[in-house]
């Protein structure tokens, strides 16, 4: 079984930036979605840079969440949405996901302009070096139809290869029944994703799947290297190298890149 071990949120706030950094210097991760929205994301950058994995990296797109407590004061790239209250409240993303309202299906445009800034700042940050064929969302919060249609634009123009926009959790939704179908691109591929938890506690069913993407939120947070996922099962965050035992214990286990993947 192949696993890509994917981090999130990489520029979303210093202890964020660190603790993947340290994540990929110890080798726990394979891969990182870099968020271009926030003040930190140079922190990350440099970090990239000294650590040499700006070749793992790939854009994590972000329309609508702020993290107040970590000062990361996202705000979008263009000021369609900026100055859209649908999104955005003083400039800076609302602090929760996009409204799941069928209305918002106009809103496509606005978001496909958004995705189209910040995968263009992404590899202007990283100057040619990063994985520009993979992207990925934040899951439940994108969710909606505009950004399934947005999204299916995106991946036609600019020739990406895998996503992730549903976890496995949310694909018997009402929601995820709704949005993937609006995603589809014959030219994309979609490879199960889950938290590392949720993996683990769920093995013997996650044996189905020939390659996963493992994802995780590592974060030092009051001095504790974490990651910082909920669990769907437990709901509550777990030290990061809890879950890496839990994973490392497991059999037949290839970790890759999405590089690796898509060769």
């Amino acid at each position: 079984m192949k696993i890509i071990l994917n981090a999130d949120d990489f520029g979303k706030s210093p202890g964020r930036n660190r603790a993947i950094h340290d994540s990929f210097e110890q080798g726990l991760i394979t891969a990182a979605g870099m968020i271009v929205t926030g003040r930190y994301l140079q922190d990350a950058v440099r970090l990239a840079n000294e650590g040499g994995y700006t070749d793992r990296l790939h854009v994590h797109f972000n329309l609508s969440t702020n993290q107040p407590k970590e000062g990361s004061q996202d705000a979008p790239l263009t000021d369609e949405i900026k100055n859209d209250p649908f999104f955005c409240r003083d400039g800076l993303f609302v602090n929760r996901g996009l409204p799941y309202n069928p209305g918002s299906i106009l809103k496509w445009k606005a978001i496909y302009n958004e995705l189209v800034a910040q995968y263009e700042q992404f590899k202007e940050v990283t100057e040619g070096r990063a994985d520009y064929h993979h992207v990925d969302f934040h899951l439940w919060y994108n969710l909606t139809m505009p950004a399934s249609i947005a999204l299916n634009k995106l991946t036609r123009n600019y020739d990406i290869k895998t996503v992730r926009f549903c976890a496995l959790h949310h694909r018997t939704t009402l929601r995820g029944i709704i949005c993937r179908p609006l995603t589809w691109n014959p030219r994309v591929t979609y490879v199960p994703a889950t938290n590392i938890d949720y993996f683990t506690t769920k093995l013997a069913e996650m044996r189905q799947y020939d390659t996963m993407e493992l994802y995780c939120h590592p974060h030092y947070k009051d001095g504790i290297f974490l990651d910082d996922s909920p669990s769907y099962l437990k709901h509550e965050r777990q030290p990061m190298m809890t879950n890496i035992n839990a994973l490392r214990a497991v059999d037949g286990i290839e970790y890759i890149t999405w590089r690796e993947y898509r060769q």
